[in-house]
């Protein structure tokens, strides 16, 4: 990750906290799910619009901001679009392992705070997660019906973490052995494996992946580091289809890291994932190739960042 990626990286958390500042969606509730030194890590809870429907999952998000930066309200806009659906929503903070982080080579001491700063925050994901599994009946929230989603910096967090889960790794014991999340929903993610290739050793969770073709952030395909693997939703999708494991896998031809913030642009796509794959049950395999005109462009490049959300 060169130094000019890294701006552009930063640059898309800026206009992201512009438009957030518009109108802003606000939680109905913020609690305190873990204190980890000097950082205070709370949670935000969106409500439905109407009456909560049981069988409709919570979504978890995760912010984007290359572990340098980044808001848990950053997606407010997207979320109020799920709550108007029926979804709770739940927003986390976690800690930002690159935030004084000052080398911009792709070198093997990034790559070792790359891999701490995705552990410290998976292990946040987790610490919520298992905050929600204790307390969230009380908060109206089923943890065990619960889909990840996440934006750049976060897809990678949630992608991570239903690896780790499948892997059963020494950071997911602090979750009930026969526990899985109901779903993932990654932005331009990816997965860092110390195994080349990726490889789940029990059956994931649905999973759909968002990724641009033209990638440079977030690698779409792979980056092979030594025996180890950073690999984005190309590398994932492969490694899933020779598991035969069903996904679905949304290819933005030509586009890059905007992808990341193409929340509200891909809803329907989310609400199908969700009601035929999450909550029905229905396992199938989605392999697109999207040349979109409408799609929008990256914001820094003139794109609509509204259109986005």
């Amino acid at each position: 990750m060169n130094l000019k990626n890294l701006l552009i990286a930063t640059a898309i958390m800026l206009i992201s906290a512009a438009a957030s500042a518009e109108e802003k969606y606000l939680p109905d509730q913020t609690l305190l799910f873990a204190v980890k030194g000097a950082d205070s890590l709370y949670l935000d809870i969106y409500n439905p619009t109407d009456k909560l429907d049981p069988a409709k999952p919570t979504i978890l998000f995760m912010f984007g901001g290359g572990f340098k930066e980044g808001t848990r309200d950053s997606g407010h806009q997207w979320f109020k679009l799920l709550c108007a659906e029926g979804y709770p929503v739940v927003s986390i903070d976690y800690r930002l392992g690159l935030k004084d982080y000052k080398n911009a080579k792709l070198d093997l001491r990034f790559i070792k705070a790359l891999d701490k700063s995705i552990a410290l925050a998976v292990e946040d994901l987790f610490s919520a997660t298992a905050y929600l599994l204790e307390n969230g009946e009380k908060y109206g929230v089923d943890a065990r019906n619960m889909v990840l989603s996440g934006s750049s910096a976060g897809a990678i967090s949630v992608l991570q973490g239903e690896y780790e889960v499948c892997n059963r790794s020494e950071i997911a014991k602090v979750l009930p052995a026969d526990f899985n999340y109901a779903g993932v929903m990654s932005f331009s993610g990816a997965i860092y494996s110390h195994h080349n290739p990726i490889k789940f050793y029990s059956q994931p969770c649905p999973i759909a992946l968002f990724h641009g073709t033209a990638d440079k952030i977030v690698n779409y395909k792979k980056i092979a580091i030594f025996n180890q693997c950073f690999g984005g939703a190309n590398e994932i999708s492969k490694q899933l289809r020779k598991q035969g494991i069903a996904h679905h896998v949304y290819r933005f031809e030509g586009h890059g890291h905007e992808v990341a913030i193409y929340q509200g642009f891909c809803f329907d796509k989310e609400m199908d994932f969700l009601e035929q794959d999450v909550m029905k049950g229905n396992h199938r395999s989605v392999d697109a190739l999207i040349d979109d005109p409408e799609a929008p462009g990256a914001p820094w490049g003139g794109g609509d960042f509204k259109a986005l959300y």
